[in-house]
């Protein structure tokens, strides 16, 4: 049964994600890495998914833009982009999709621009990979406007360096530069500032909200920081063990979040409005869950402080709060959620 959070014609839904559903065979048996998820991503918003390490958030974004590589499997679910499901399309129907439609950034620049190819180079020819008509001078205009979009002074050099002669923030901003190329209607960024020091990190978040509000590109920002959620995102997805805990926007995750480990989450971030005595920062105890060996019950009811028998025997109901909150956890079924 469809949850009544997810049941909405609204016209401005981009990308629908339904009951998605992705494993991995091991020696030690099935690893559950994407559990059911459902969200929507609306035209122009920035979508947050959050959640700590192997909590499965970049496997889904892979899987949505047909990364997933064997032995990964899609067991249920599908992903739809303006009515088109990206797990039908064939290999050929992706390749054109990808960096048209949606583009990627992803975690480590140095891993995904080549090494023995200039950044002209591969600027341009992803150009004209996707737009057959654009001769090499048109690409290469193109190119070095977009990298002074991207905030890089001196492009027409710039062009002609290779990747490992660049610092890891102009890596990153001429990976930007390449996923924006073709004006995509979603940009998925998988932690793009992780291995950049806080000054980058901070360059690099102030130019996706710029080229966010120029172009009206929507997003999908995978993080593990609620900082960069409060900076970025309109709505956010709580991740945990391949679930789905919570949804809802920014400021229900700031002011009403519901899910113990949502609240366990923002206990865990120092606040720069605190006053002394500073309140010290509360870890989350425990390991987080194994995907092979799963719990019964409710995925986080290990680590969980309000834990009960029922969380232990069963799997929580989705508490619908609004059209745009929920959260799955026994304490919020029926009454209770007023007891937030």
């Amino acid at each position: 049964m469809v949850d009544k959070l997810y049941q909405t014609n609204d016209s401005d839904i981009l990308l629908e994600i339904r009951d998605l559903d992705v494993s991995f065979p091991t020696g030690r048996g099935e690893l559950r890495a994407v559990n059911g998820i459902s969200y929507n991503v609306r035209r122009g918003e920035v979508m947050g998914i959050i959640g700590e390490s192997g909590s499965g958030k970049s496997v889904e974004a892979y899987t949505i833009l047909g990364f997933l590589k064997a032995p990964g499997k899609i067991n249920a679910g599908t992903a739809a982009f303006e009515g088109r499901d990206l797990l039908a399309m064939s290999r050929r129907e992706l390749e054109t999709f990808r960096g048209r439609e949606i583009s990627m950034i992803f975690q480590n620049p140095m891993s995904c621009l080549d090494p023995v190819f200039t950044i002209g180079r591969q600027l341009t020819e992803t150009l004209q990979t996707h737009f057959k008509g654009v001769s090499a001078s048109q690409a290469r205009e193109k190119s070095i406007e977009m990298l002074r979009s991207v905030g890089i002074r001196d492009a027409d050099r710039l062009m002609k360096r290779y990747a490992f002669e660049l610092s890891g923030g102009m890596r990153q901003r001429v990976m930007i530069a390449i996923a924006l190329l073709c004006s995509p209607k979603l940009l998925i960024a998988d932690e793009p500032t992780t291995a950049l020091d806080v000054t980058t990190q901070a360059q690099i978040l102030r130019l996706l909200k710029k080229l966010r509000r120029q172009t009206d590109m929507a997003m999908i920002y995978i993080t593990h920081n609620f900082g960069i959620v409060a900076e970025i995102c309109d709505r956010v997805s709580v991740m945990y063990g391949g679930y789905i805990l919570e949804q809802g926007t920014v400021d229900d995750m700031f002011y009403r979040a519901a899910h113990p480990y949502t609240q366990a989450l923002l206990k865990a971030v120092p606040r720069v409005d605190s006053l002394p005595p500073y309140e010290p920062l509360i870890p989350i105890e425990g390991a987080p869950v194994d995907p092979v060996n799963p719990p019964d019950g409710c995925v986080f009811h290990p680590r969980c402080a309000f834990c009960t028998e029922i969380c232990r025997r069963e799997a929580p109901p989705r508490t619908v709060f609004s059209a745009e909150h929920s959260a799955s956890c026994w304490r919020l079924d029926g009454g209770a959620a007023e007891e937030r």
